[in-house]
């Protein structure tokens, strides 16, 4: 292809799970001579991440529905309309060979203007899951790239897996530290308040019934204070961060992960090999974390809390057991790492490269 033609779109907009996998896409088909622009929000976080990474972006008027009330949906067609047409004017100008859809609700626009415009349409899931806007706007795509396995025998879904920023680090083999135990506790980009009170008082009912040291390092978000105040007076090696990045570090440190089940969350500890306890967020949309998190528990790739049996005394006694028994751990970290997919960045770029070369 000539690198003059070499333009693609991407759409992604309003959280770190759509965006970070895009970015990823973006950055490699760069790399491969594409020139990419990407369509967002002023009012999401891509407004402040995608231009960090040097790529174009361009600005579409819409939002999301869900909790905003029946005066949202009221106003539905006329905001669709107004998007749609915004859309339509910035890909006319571009003139890109093929569209890429990470989901979320700016995608809906989006992706109708390039079915308008007859625009190929690359649509990818990242969970295991249709999100509302993915599950309409697969019907129009030539392809749809899944996160996640899903039992799907049409020849245009093809599952690639989800872009990850440690997608091909060699594992390290951890020497294992006799009577020590590296617990990682992060709740996503925002903390989870529920952990910041939960897991303290786990950590103090370990300390005072196992002989193993215990290190802990938590990241606990915006509520960072309600944490420090529960791990005051426990004597054990704490580092409470309210934000942590990199993660490759700690990672690499802890023997366990607790955390929450989001689609690229899971994708790093598959990269990694990471032994996990996962409590989903219980108000993700359509449950989408508890699924995720059920995929590796169904592999005795992960052990699957529901939050509401997430209490001190039952966290304590799982964990315990990765004290008591240590081959739980290699077991959960063998069986993640099986599931694993290697180079799925390049392997998406690979696809959406060929299905221009097709058009």
């Amino acid at each position: 292809m000539n690198s003059d033609q070499n333009k693609i779109v991407i759409f992604a907009a309003g959280t770190g799970g759509h965006i970070y996998p895009g970015i990823s896409i973006a950055k490699e088909l760069i790399q491969n001579g594409f020139s990419v622009l990407w369509v967002g929000t002023k009012k999401g976080i891509e407004n402040k991440i995608v231009p960090e990474a040097e790529i174009l972006i361009e600005y579409v008027n819409f939002s999301g529905l869900r909790g905003k009330g029946l005066l949202a949906y009221i106003k539905l067609p006329f905001n669709l309309l107004r998007a749609i047409i915004q859309s339509i004017v910035l890909i006319r100008k571009y003139k890109p060979q093929i569209a890429l859809s990470m989901g979320g609700y700016i995608s809906f626009p989006c992706c109708i203007a390039s079915y308008l415009l007859r625009i190929p349409i690359v649509i990818h899931e990242q969970n295991i899951i249709f999100g509302m806007a993915n599950n309409i706007l697969r019907h129009l795509s030539k392809k749809v790239i899944l996160g996640f396995p899903m039992n799907l025998k049409n020849i245009k879904y093809k599952y690639l897996g989800n872009p990850s920023r440690y997608e091909n680090i060699n594992k390290k083999v951890k020497i294992k530290s006799e009577k020590k135990i590296n617990i990682l506790v992060v709740g996503g980009s925002l903390g989870a308040k529920i952990f910041n009170e939960v897991i303290p008082k786990t950590i103090y009912s370990l300390k005072e019934t196992t002989k193993y040291e215990i290190n802990v390092i938590h990241q606990t978000g915006k509520t960072i204070k309600t944490a420090t105040d529960q791990y005051r007076n426990i004597d054990v090696n704490i580092d409470i961060r309210e934000y942590i990045d990199p993660m490759i570090n700690v990672y690499e440190w802890c023997d366990i992960i607790i955390c929450r089940g989001g689609a690229i969350t899971l994708t790093e500890l598959m990269n990694l090999g990471i032994a996990s306890i996962i409590v989903p967020f219980p108000y993700a949309t359509d449950n989408h974390q508890m699924k995720n998190s059920r995929y590796l528990e169904s592999h005795d790739a992960a052990i699957v809390i529901n939050q509401k049996n997430f209490t001190h005394d039952h966290l304590a006694s799982i964990i315990k057991s990765f004290i008591e028994n240590p081959e739980l751990k290699q077991s959960l970290s063998e069986n993640i790492l099986k599931l694993n997919k290697k180079d799925a960045t390049k392997n998406i770029c690979d696809e959406i490269i060929s299905e221009i070369e097709n058009n």
